[in-house]
């Protein structure tokens, strides 16, 4: 969201204007959390494409 504010004075010398802009972050426009994954066994693992074909698989141990 950007809000603009405008000051501006007219009079017999001339004109005066001044300008600023705030960005405003809110939550909507920063990533959600990550999930926590806790590996505490092991387990067996595969990497696959769109098309289901096994592009890597491992056992994790730790």
């Amino acid at each position: 969201m950007f809000n603009v504010f405008l000051n501006a004075n007219l009079n017999e010398e001339g004109t005066e204007a001044a300008a600023a802009t705030a960005i405003e972050i809110t939550r909507k426009s920063l990533p959600p959390p990550r999930p926590r994954f806790n590996a505490d066994h092991p387990f067996a693992f595969m990497l696959v494409n769109k098309g289901n074909e096994i592009l890597f698989n491992g056992i994790f141990k730790g």
